[in-house]
């Protein structure tokens, strides 16, 4: 029989037993002092007696790891003792005569009976005081009890303690305790001495020789030491001899470490070899976490498609919410919002962050372009979640869903009750400020309007006429968008505000054609909307503070539109080229602007509207221009009606530009390029006001006259970002970024990233 390698760690002892010593504030061992001494001081070496009964009697039992475990512990004792030759003989014929009550305590020795031993110690020395045990014996006793204290200390996580036990105790630290081994290994690297630790687990590769616990000693290494650190570890793998090693668990776990952490940022990639690893771990049929970890890196790395279908492949193993929350996100990614709302309404109780996937699902779906036609039990549900988590953003997109289906009464519920849970809220304020003002409550609006007017430019501009409340984003997405009653037709169910915990029906409103006439809220309907809002008022809320990225997001740079072109060709101009054939050129000039339009023939006030044009007094060109239209016939009413519809551009005054460039014929280049400029001031007013599925209708509109500017492609895509639609503001920023507009469409690119890992997170 071959004896196992068990010698006492000398490595350790030089590498580590300082370190141990010093962590718990006791002396080197003394087997230890004088190791490093100079040859001339150290003392004459003396061979103590060994006592070798414990092994003989061992042998004889034919116990073979307790042999084993006694020449490591005899060989700590004593490094210049061999074992015998005779142990490969028969247990009997060599051994001497032994007394059979030590016989016994060795038996209960090897049956672990270390309190049965102590006590039948006692009981002889009691009837005999002039016997002793065998002094191997003891010394076994003390190591076993020493084992077994430090076993208690490193699963207390007493980790000083542990290190305080094998400085007292360094003969266990051998190949026959390869557990106590890695448990010293253990309390290095929880008492922040990784290259201790090191130490313990090359000494134990460089030295024990069992494949199995050779294996072990990496896959503890794996949960505690860094990478670099397992890869200078696995050059200790032996690939010949009896018993090779076989490190190639070992790899592949550090692979699908290097996966799962690229799985949750999206700028770190993964190796092609580490993904195949993974993939091939993912096969086994009982394994659904590396599944789920091929899940996220897709999804991380922009391969929604991928994902799903590993996430899938999670859910049939059982990955349970993590899983879910991914394979949720993962369709709201691919623009399917009513199966993502479906799926996620099955899991939203099963984790916190499934509850908050829901509701950002159910929030996209919501902000959708159009708002779409959904079941009434699914907008029953969304309202059930939104109100019991008091979700501020899912309360804004039932407003907002309200209001661009023509239901103003909800829409101005939700925002109130949006402000009732968070009161500092400004876009829930305009929105209340928005339908309120589409109710013709006055008296709802000025409250609005008193309290939000210091802080809110744009509730300011509304209660100042510089902008009107649209009648719906569906109805303000164009000049063709349907009138408010087919709009009413095709809306889908009204959206009611929850007075008690369940939604009750409403009726749509009437057409906005009737709006000016419809009757106020009554006073008691005012008042319970008050009640509700104050009767939910949550605690403050301290505001968030954005990264930089998202701070210039939300202060964007002026998006400038290319102004309408105004100085016509003189073929077009005719009065233009009559002056310059004058001699007074397109400037004010022989332009008389003081003269009242009405008293002047139909060519001179076209004249005059340009004159005044020129001076950039939009307004009065505009009446001088009207007056030709009323009265003027052919080329110079078109170009009055041009003229017209660039002063109200001008002003920003789009609705009444589609009026005015309706009111003569114009060419095919006229017509698209005024629709062009209509659509463009449409947009960026509906920008300014926080509509942001507005602003993509109209550039829709704008996209199908002329070809899209780049500035108001940087538009799209923080209108898209502002509606949670992260991977098509995504696709249009990045499509800016191919124009040479980086630095613009980088902004854009690192809000997206920064969002999409906070919902992760």
């Amino acid at each position: 029989m071959s004896v196992a390698r068990g010698a006492i760690a000398i490595a350790i002892v030089s590498l580590g037993f300082a370190a141990i010593a010093q962590q718990s504030g006791e002396t080197v061992p003394r087997q230890m002092q004088g190791a490093g001494a100079p040859a001339g001081l150290q003392p004459a070496p003396t061979r103590p007696p060994v006592d070798e009964s414990a092994l003989r009697y061992f042998a004889s039992q034919g116990d073979t790891r307790r042999v084993d475990a006694e020449v490591a512990r005899l060989r700590a004792l004593y490094p210049e003792w061999t074992p015998p030759t005779d142990l490969s003989q028969s247990p009997g014929s060599a051994l001497p005569q032994t007394d059979p009550a030590v016989d016994a305590l060795w038996q209960l020795y090897a049956d672990g009976k270390v309190a049965e031993i102590r006590a039948a110690i006692a009981e002889r020395q009691a009837a005999d005081p002039n016997w002793k045990p065998p002094a191997e014996l003891l010394v076994a006793l003390d190591q076993s009890e020493a084992r077994r204290r430090l076993t208690n200390a490193s699963d207390s996580s007493q980790w000083r303690t542990v290190l305080a036990i094998a400085t007292e105790t360094p003969t266990l630290l051998t190949c026959a305790n390869v557990d106590v081994l890695w448990r010293v290994a253990e309390a290095f690297a929880k008492t922040n001495q990784i290259p201790r630790a090191r130490d313990v687990y090359t000494y134990t590769l460089t030295n024990c020789a069992n494949p199995t616990e050779r294996l072990g000693t990496l896959q503890k290494a794996v949960a505690l030491l860094p990478d670099a650190q397992i890869a200078e570890l696995l050059k200790f793998e032996r690939r010949t001899g009896d018993t090779p090693d076989d490190f190639s668990p070992i790899r592949d776990e550090l692979a699908r470490r290097r996966v799962e952490r690229a799985s949750v940022d999206g700028k770190t990639i993964a190796a092609p070899d580490d993904l195949a690893i993974v993939e091939r771990l993912a096969e086994n049929p009982a394994d659904s976490g590396n599944a789920l970890i091929l899940g996220y890196y897709n999804y991380h790395h922009k391969s929604p498609e991928k994902a799903l279908e590993w996430f899938k492949l999670a859910l049939d193993r059982n990955a349970g919410p993590k899983a879910a929350e991914g394979y949720a996100l993962t369709l709201r990614n691919l623009n399917r919002f009513v199966e993502a709302e479906a799926f996620a309404f099955d899991w939203r109780d099963k984790a916190k962050e499934n509850m908050q996937v829901y509701l950002d699902v159910a929030t996209a779906l919501l902000s959708q372009d159009p708002p779409p036609r959904l079941d009434p039990r699914v907008i029953t549900r969304v309202i059930q979640a939104v109100t019991a988590q008091r979700f501020v953003n899912g309360a804004q997109a039932l407003g907002w869903y309200s209001y661009n289906t023509g239901q103003f009464r909800s829409a101005r519920d939700w925002f109130l009750k949006a402000l009732a849970w968070n009161a500092e809220d400004e876009p829930s304020a305009y929105g209340a400020a928005l339908s309120t003002q589409r109710l013709n409550d006055r008296a709802g609006f000025n409250a609005i309007v008193t309290k939000w007017r210091p802080r809110s430019p744009r509730i300011a501009d509304l209660a100042d006429g510089r902008v009107t409340a649209p009648a719906s984003g569906r109805r303000s997405a164009g000049p063709d968008a349907t009138t408010e009653t087919t709009a009413a037709m095709t809306a889908p169910s009204p959206i009611a505000m929850p007075s008690s915990g369940l939604p009750a029906p409403m009726t749509t409103t009437a057409p906005a054609t009737a709006f000016p006439q419809d009757q106020p809220d009554s006073a008691a309907r005012r008042a319970e909307a008050t009640r509700m809002a104050q009767a939910d008022a949550p605690p403050p809320v301290e505001p968030l503070r954005p990264s930089a990225a998202l701070r210039r997001m939300e202060e964007p740079a002026r998006f400038e539109q290319t102004a309408p072109a105004e100085a016509l060709p003189a073929a077009r101009r005719p009065a233009a080229r009559a002056a310059e054939a004058r001699g007074t050129g397109r400037a004010n000039r022989g332009c008389t602007v003081t003269r009242n339009p009405t008293s002047l023939a139909p060519g001179a006030a076209l004249t005059l509207g340009w004159c005044l044009m020129e001076l950039n007094r939009p307004m009065e060109a505009a009446s001088a221009f009207d007056e030709a239209v009323k009265r003027g016939e052919g080329q110079t009413r078109e170009e009055a009606a041009y003229g017209k519809t660039l002063a109200y551009l001008r002003k920003d005054l789009t609705a009444e530009a589609a009026v005015a460039a309706a009111e003569a014929p114009q060419s095919a280049d006229r017509r698209r390029e005024l629709n062009a400029s209509i659509l463009s001031q449409r947009a960026l007013g509906a920008y300014r006001e926080g509509r942001w599925m507005e602003v993509i209708l109209a550039l829709g509109e704008r996209s199908r006259v002329v070809p899209e500017q780049t500035d108001l492609m940087l538009l799209r895509g923080w209108s898209y970002f502002k509606l949670g639609r992260y991977n098509d503001a995504e696709r249009i920023f990045r499509s800016v970024q191919r124009t040479g507009y980086s630095d613009e469409a980088n902004v854009g690119l690192n809000a997206v990233l920064e969002r999409t890992q906070n919902i992760r997170q």
